[in-house]
């Protein structure tokens, strides 16, 4: 990969990374995977680490849509508790 890909792959994955970081909900997650899975599997070929930073990026966001699910049903249970 030349000097010039590499800058492109990086900010391509820079701007998908702040997106997701923005998201909030998963919804939103999910159109943005959407919007950028072309990008996305390009990314995958060129610059599978930065690729892999976007999917653990996802996956935390995944969590932290859970918990906030969870605390929230939790904080119900105990009002109606």
């Amino acid at each position: 990969m030349t000097p010039d890909q590499e800058a492109k792959a990086n900010q391509a994955a820079n701007m998908i990374l702040a997106e997701l970081e923005a998201a909030k909900t998963p919804e939103e997650c999910a159109a943005i995977s959407e919007k950028h899975a072309k990008i996305f599997k390009r990314l995958e070929e060129v610059h599978p680490v930065r690729a892999i930073h976007i999917v653990n990026l996802a996956k935390m966001k995944k969590r932290e849509f859970a918990e906030m699910e969870r605390k929230e049903q939790q904080e119900q249970a105990e009002l109606w508790g």
